[in-house]
């Protein structure tokens, strides 16, 4: 009798057990959740909160969190940690994570400077349509920077792609090369005002 009413009891605390882990489950915060609350204390300028829960949501695997983090890290000059979070945010294919990790190799922040590695993770940033990425292509094929040499076709090449995104900074350096001769191009009135229009019609939309 006394062994059954000790199986019986052991069995109520496991039940018991199960169900309040359940229950923890159904209160526990998401990653996505935590970014929430990390964005509101961040816009509260309560940059701590808002470390503390992107560390969370970074800490449970989430790409967007671990980029965020690493730029805050990044602004805090903790390169080393900022490093780690943007490399494993990276290898997730996060394309902002890319183009953060990018800039520290070129800049030397923390890491050894590597153009030919920041120049392959702009480039895979760039292929998603990551704006910042598409720039810093452009610009780098025109100007000839990261070890790349001057290639005014590859520079438009990249102009053109944000041009497709409807990016207003990629639009209006193709209308200024044209109406003025530059990246290789002839001058071309017609395409130039064209693009110009496309800029006004996009400036009207944001307003």
């Amino acid at each position: 009798m006394m062994n059954q009413l000790h199986s019986f009891y052991l069995r109520s605390i496991s039940a018991t057990t199960l169900a309040l882990l359940c229950a923890m489950a159904a209160f526990a915060e998401t990653p996505q959740e935590y970014v929430a609350r990390a964005e509101k204390a961040f816009d509260e300028s309560d940059i701590v909160s808002a470390m503390s829960n992107y560390r969370k949501a970074a800490e449970a695997g989430y790409a967007p969190a671990q980029t965020r983090l690493a730029y805050l890290l990044d602004k805090s000059e903790e390169n080393e940690e900022a490093i780690k979070w943007y490399k494993q945010a990276a290898a997730q294919g996060n394309a902002e994570a890319e183009h953060g990790l990018a800039g520290m190799y070129v800049s030397a922040d923390g890491i050894a400077e590597d153009s030919a590695e920041a120049l392959r993770l702009f480039e895979s940033s760039a292929s998603k349509g990551y704006l910042p990425a598409i720039h810093v292509l452009a610009s780098a094929y025109e100007k000839g920077e990261l070890g790349l040499r001057i290639d005014y076709e590859l520079a438009r090449e990249w102009l053109e792609k944000g041009m497709q995104l409807k990016d207003y900074w990629s639009i209006n350096r193709l209308a200024q090369a044209y109406g003025n001769g530059e990246l290789g191009v002839r001058i071309d009135r017609q395409k130039a005002a064209q693009l110009e229009q496309q800029l006004s019609r996009l400036k009207q939309h944001k307003d």
